[in-house]
């Protein structure tokens, strides 16, 4: 009797947990007896996925900050090399998270033969271009998520499809409310990662507090990632700020539901902001030696996929030293409270919502996936 079909899955962080685990949802319907393995979080475990490492030990932003995590890195690498080297699963599908996945993974199936494809492509196109050397010589096929990637990897001879963003499938019956029946309610949106929110969020609660001056019926809401306890969160609301902040954990796209703005830290949340419609205030900041290395390194003007995707600044960016509370709470009052200002944003985040297509991005990403399984 033949075994049936072996995925391995490589996911870090938040988001890569969160497409993993729409992506093996939608594997096991069109394939039920498919086993998964791999490495992921929370939610592709209760997908049904058979964790070889978790995610959270490795997430980490930043070129210097890695180095402090180097140990769990490499302990994570061992685990999934392991595993694959004994368990030979047909098709290893990476996520994102290229440091770790290309640089560190895909050798390991190389030399294993076993064939790789890569869903939600490195941003290659932004930074570190030397990395098509290795997506050429180490994977078979990449899945890309944004309209200009197909034709950008297939110029460097990459096989790459456009099978259009997983987050639209989350969003797809997200109906924004009426702009009048909005209540004064902003979300603070740190990340996901303990440095990322050790670094942020006391910045936004001090940019909050400064604009609760001027609108002092504000309420702020901040969404705990699944990795993060709230507890964590919780111990960075000064006295007297807490009985205005709110902390949730369920889906950004619940909390986009409620309010009206968001400071959001730049990754894929911005994206879900932006196709939430909500106007946003992008905030970046690392330490200072990994900004400057990463400076040197990007090729493109903007740092959020939301002005990226539009070709223009439709929504604020803090950068660095740029990323103060007075200054924050600045951007907030011009972003926010002229309703001229907030109508346009808004029409120009509906403009990126057309473009990324029409939902069902995991479903196709499973179909190229089987079709590639069915020619190994």
């Amino acid at each position: 009797m033949k075994p049936p079909l072996h995925l391995a899955i490589v996911a870090g962080e938040d988001s890569g947990d969160f497409h993993g685990a729409n992506l093996v949802r939608a594997l096991r319907q069109k394939e039920p007896g498919i086993r998964i393995s791999g490495i992921g979080g929370r939610l592709m475990q209760e997908a049904g996925v058979e964790m070889v490492f978790a995610s959270e030990r490795l997430a980490v932003v930043g070129i210097l900050e890695v180095l402090g995590r180097l140990p769990e890195i490499w302990k994570g690498r061992q685990s999934i090399c392991r595993h694959l080297r004994r368990q030979r699963p047909d098709l290893l599908v990476l996520i994102d998270f290229p440091d770790f996945n290309l640089n560190l993974v895909a050798p390991c199936a190389g030399r294993l033969g076993i064939p790789i494809v890569y869903y939600i492509s490195p941003q290659v196109w932004a930074w570190r271009r030397g990395r098509i050397r290795q997506i050429n010589r180490l994977v078979k096929k990449i899945l890309v998520i944004l309209p200009f990637e197909e034709e950008f990897y297939r110029r460097q001879g990459v096989e790459a499809e456009y099978v259009g963003h997983p987050l639209l499938d989350a969003f797809a019956d997200f109906s924004p409310r009426p702009e009048k029946t909005k209540e004064n309610t902003l979300a603070l949106v740190p990340g996901s990662r303990r440095g990322e929110i050790k670094r942020l969020l006391p910045l936004m609660l001090t940019a909050a507090r400064l604009y609760l001056r001027r609108h002092p019926g504000c309420r702020f809401i901040i969404p705990a990632a699944p990795s993060v306890d709230p507890e964590f969160i919780s111990g960075f609301i000064p006295a007297g700020l807490d009985r205005k902040v709110e902390i949730v954990q369920e889906p950004l796209v619940r909390t986009l539901e409620k309010v009206s703005a968001a400071l959001v830290a730049s990754g894929t949340a911005t994206l879900e902001t932006a196709l939430a419609e909500v106007p946003m205030i992008v905030i970046y900041k690392v330490n200072q030696l990994s900004y400057e290395l990463g400076r040197r390194l990007i090729s493109v003007p903007f740092i959020s996929l939301v002005n990226l995707i539009a070709g223009k600044e439709i929504v604020p960016e803090l950068i660095q030293h740029e990323a103060r509370p007075e200054v924050v709470s600045a951007a907030m009052r011009r972003s926010f409270d002229d309703p001229r200002v907030r109508a346009a944003t808004i029409r120009e985040l509906r403009r990126i919502k057309s473009r990324l297509g029409r939902p069902g991005g995991a479903g196709r990403a499973v179909d190229a996936i089987l079709k590639t399984l069915s020619e190994r």
